[in-house]
């Protein structure tokens, strides 16, 4: 169940004719709504599934212009053709850890990302922007 942000696709694009110090400051603003579900996707890795290993329950938070995501740090594993330990390890990930972090963290997510609109907001209404 994703948290869905309705113009957040156009907010970004707008943002491109901006100052590169607001437009940084929006994506870390994004990605500081975004690390609750960092903090408790990696500790529900950790819980939830085992023999995980720190390399793989460790996660990151993406920003593109269309979405904020979060994903494994380690992005695959070394060589061409060799057996992977654990196929099923993405969809435990998603189904175990990502998931649940998004939807116990939903409200806290949406608080954040209003506060977030109300500082730009603010910024643009003080002539900051």
């Amino acid at each position: 169940m994703p948290v869905v942000v309705e113009g957040l696709h156009e907010l970004q694009a707008s943002l491109a004719h901006a100052d590169r110090s607001l437009r940084l400051g929006v994506r870390r603003g994004l990605r500081q709504v975004a690390e609750p579900v960092q903090r408790g996707a990696e500790e529900l890795a950790q819980a939830n599934i085992s023999h995980i290993g720190p390399r793989w329950s460790r996660m990151r938070v993406g920003i593109t212009r269309d979405l904020v995501y979060v994903a494994p740090r380690q992005r695959g594993t070394r060589g061409k053709g060799g057996p992977r330990a654990r196929p099923n390890l993405g969809s435990l990930l998603m189904n175990r850890a990502m998931e649940p972090a998004l939807e116990q963290h939903a409200g806290e997510i949406e608080a954040r990302f209003e506060e977030l609109l109300d500082r730009i907001s603010d910024e643009f209404n003080h002539g900051a922007i």
